[in-house]
């Protein structure tokens, strides 16, 4: 008998996606296509490897794995929240500090009805921006902004000035969460012209870029007096935008996010540094963000939040963090202003931090990520979740184990994937601190049982070769 495989891949809206003009060519999307013979971490690997090597840009500033830290419009920014934020990200070992949502926007506004105006809001920060850039470098840190790029509030100045640049869609007249039209040249011009204005007069290091808007099936746009759909041209008129501003600013870290992993597609994600996957940090769905996101791209390119959006409502600290060991961690929202710090969690903190820097870090991106429990379903998964990170020449790994949500078997039957069978390594338990020395051929071939009882529990697995 014979097996076959078919599929379909290409552009998918409304037609016609382009009414050419005459003399006018078009090239096609580019299409990733690979051949694997082998299991999951085979393909996956494979991957990751494609795309490090043939499809990323080279990290800004010479490296990736940047510990980030931030303040958002969770709470009102106020000019003390944002010193205190900076003082607390530099007490556990942030690295990049940046000013989220709303640094824009006035005292008690909706931060969502003015974006398009990027301009600091005196009222918010009556000095400006300067002196928290001044703080966030005293404390060793790079200094970032973020903006909602593509989108004009309906309360902002530009839509008053340009409402032609507003995007429409389908059935509904200029109804798409007021995306900005970047098939009109004049508007797409004027958005690059926003970015680079924005990262020059306030100093940027880090630059992250948000998407929250609402254009359903696509633009709708007149050319040549046809209705065309207008995300085909709205792309590439995106992606030059992106590849003219990395080279024009290589030291400046571009991360991209979209209201929670929208935009993870390989087309935008090349422009970028790394991306910010999620808006929502419960437990036992942070598992499963992270373990999902990493089978289709490598775990440098992605990061993940410990504090604030909801993820302390779930699990403990140490399940969080351990979540985003295996990415890129961010932190943030340590301790209110006007408290004291905890200062176990503060303690707690800058070990994660330390251990991701002086461990994971330095492997990170060439690392292999093997995916012990790949199938989980829904947004509670239940049972066990595992994942393993190794050093592509088999010199250290890590393993986390998490107990997410109901579970029904108290032990995991381990046979790590990532080592050297010929080599011995110094294995330690994380919860205990214990170690023990054991062969890689045991651990890879032999079963090391995992025992967690009760949802929402972990254990990190840390495996260092022995050399002899």
């Amino acid at each position: 008998s014979w097996a076959g495989l078919t599929f379909k891949g290409g552009p998918d809206a409304p037609p016609p996606l382009l009414v050419l003009s005459p003399g006018e060519t078009v090239a096609s999307p580019e299409m990733h296509l690979g051949l694997v013979f082998g299991g999951l971490d085979a393909a996956v690997h494979a991957m990751h490897s494609h795309l490090r090597k043939s499809v990323f840009r080279p990290q800004s500033r010479g490296r990736g794995g940047w510990i980030e830290s931030g303040i958002g419009p969770e709470i009102e920014i106020t000019v003390d929240e944002v010193f205190h934020a900076i003082d607390a990200a530099a007490a556990v070992g942030a690295e990049v500090f940046f000013i989220d949502a709303s640094w824009y926007a006035k005292p008690q506004g909706n931060w969502w009805n003015t974006v398009g105006d990027w301009i600091v809001d005196r009222d918010r920060f009556p000095q400006g921006l300067k002196p928290f850039r001044d703080r966030v470098h005293e404390k060793g840190m790079l200094w970032g902004l973020w903006m909602d790029a593509e989108r004009m509030g309906e309360k902002s100045a530009i839509l008053q000035q340009h409402p032609e640049w507003l995007a429409a869609t389908y059935g509904e007249e200029k109804s798409s969460g007021g995306q900005i039209d970047l098939t009109n040249p004049a508007a797409a011009q004027w958005m690059e012209e926003q970015i680079s204005r924005v990262i020059q007069e306030n100093g940027l290091e880090f630059f992250r870029l948000d998407y929250n808007t609402h254009p359903g099936r696509g633009i709708r746009t007149l050319r040549n007096g046809y209705v065309e759909n207008g995300y085909w041209r709205y792309y590439e008129a995106l992606y030059t935008i992106y590849d003219r501003l990395r080279s024009r600013f290589p030291n400046v870290i571009f991360e991209n996010c979209a209201g929670g992993g929208g935009r993870t597609d390989i087309g935008m994600i090349r422009y970028f540094d790394h991306t910010d996957v999620t808006d929502w940090q419960i437990a036992p769905r942070s598992f499963l963000i992270t373990n999902g996101m990493t089978l289709a791209i490598p775990p440098e390119r992605i990061d993940r939040l410990v504090g604030g959006q909801s993820g302390f409502t779930t699990a403990d600290y140490d399940f969080q963090y351990r979540t985003l060991l295996f990415l890129l961690p961010k932190v943030a929202f340590l301790h209110p202003l006007g408290s004291a710090p905890n200062p176990l969690l503060m303690q707690r903190t800058k070990r994660w931090a330390d251990f991701y820097k002086s461990f994971v870090r330095p492997f990170m991106d060439t690392s292999r990520i093997y995916h012990h429990t790949p199938d989980l379903e829904g947004i509670d998964p239940k049972g066990w979740g595992v994942l393993e990170l190794a050093a592509e020449d088999h010199s250290r790994a890590i393993c986390g184990l998490f107990q997410l949500a109901a579970p029904c078997q108290p032990e995991y039957r381990l046979r790590m994937r990532g080592l050297d069978a010929s080599r011995r390594y110094k294995v330690t338990f994380d919860n205990s601190g214990q170690t023990a020395i054991v062969d890689g051929y045991n651990l890879m071939t032999q079963v090391l049982t995992v025992r967690l009882e009760g949802a929402f529990t972990s254990e990190l697995l840390i495996f260092e070769v022995i050399t002899e």
